[in-house]
């Protein structure tokens, strides 16, 4: 599933193709959006694109006269933008597509888009109960961005939350929006977190680690690709052992997410991979009472 580093690259896209232009085509084949195009069609055409943005892993498209559109990726949805006239032939895969004289924008895969008039955190279910974005929009005048620290403290203490895994707080999206299963286990390792602990349980010093640690590890996920320092990854393309196939740059992305039994950079000794309940106290974004995700840890520095 894309993450929030990664639909914010997807967010990025579509602006720049769509933003500040007249739509010419709108299509849609989800279930909702097409009823809604059909009677709505005429007067959506022909309206500006204002901004296109992400709130972690949600896509918001914002119009002229009040309308919307949004989607989730889900597992394997993703945006394709053209610079022109994207292509005329239907894929299978395509769920939607919004058209400008520039160029256009095609949903391939996804099984949830929306399109709709009004305030669409009023309007699209769950939006309203998401957590701080871990990559926020917001800056101070020197460009550093602003994470809603204290509202991410305060969600994660919740009574309702106390006696969940850490683990499993990490991918609850009305904590905090954005991290998805290498996010939440990058962090935890970066913070010496081990996932099984309770919300309870975390002292302040880990408490603030995780508030620093998330925003910062998903933004240079968003500009670099990658949760591990060009320093960390340095070490493991010249440590052939560190990494599964010496000379593959993928391998070098991460410090614990999928290295299962490669050597922990900190400490030697070997990552882990365990299947941990995630959804089993709700709080998630796709409706499912209880699932499991692997989750990888170095059981010596995360003890």
């Amino acid at each position: 599933m894309p993450e929030g580093p990664e639909v914010r690259k997807y967010a990025d896209a579509v602006h720049a193709v769509l933003a500040g232009q007249v739509i010419t085509e709108l299509r849609a084949r989800t279930r909702v959006a097409k009823e809604w195009l059909r009677e709505n069609e005429d007067r959506v055409l022909g309206r500006r694109v204002l901004k296109v943005v992400s709130h972690g892993k949600h896509l918001l498209g914002y119009l002229d006269a009040n309308f919307y559109f949004h989607s989730h990726l889900m597992m394997w949805g993703r945006w394709q933008t053209f610079a022109g006239k994207p292509p005329g032939e239907i894929d299978r895969r395509e769920r939607a597509r919004i058209v400008v004289n520039r160029g256009g924008a095609i949903l391939f895969s996804a099984p949830i888009f929306d399109i709709g008039e009004g305030d669409p955190y009023q309007k699209v279910e769950h939006l309203s109960s998401l957590g701080p974005d871990a990559i926020p929009y917001s800056r101070t005048p020197r460009g550093r961005r602003v994470f809603d620290k204290k509202e991410f403290q305060r969600r994660l203490g919740l009574p309702d939350y106390r006696d969940i895994t850490i683990g499993a707080a990490l991918l609850n999206q009305r904590i905090v929006a954005g991290l998805g299963n290498y996010l939440r286990a990058e962090v935890m390792f970066a913070c010496r977190i081990n996932p099984w602990g309770k919300v309870s349980e975390l002292s302040e010093t880990k408490l603030n680690c995780l508030t620093r640690t998330i925003p910062q590890l998903s933004l240079r996920a968003y500009l670099t690709n990658a949760t591990a320092t060009e320093l960390q990854r340095q070490r493991m393309r010249e440590e052939g052992k560190l990494v599964y196939q010496p000379g593959r740059e993928p391998g070098t992305r991460h410090l614990v997410f999928r290295r299962t039994n490669l050597p922990c950079l900190r400490c030697g000794g070997a990552i882990k991979q365990l299947r941990q309940p995630t959804f089993k106290y709700g709080g998630n974004d796709d409706d499912e009472a209880e699932r499991t995700r692997i989750v990888y840890f170095c059981p010596n520095c995360q003890e």
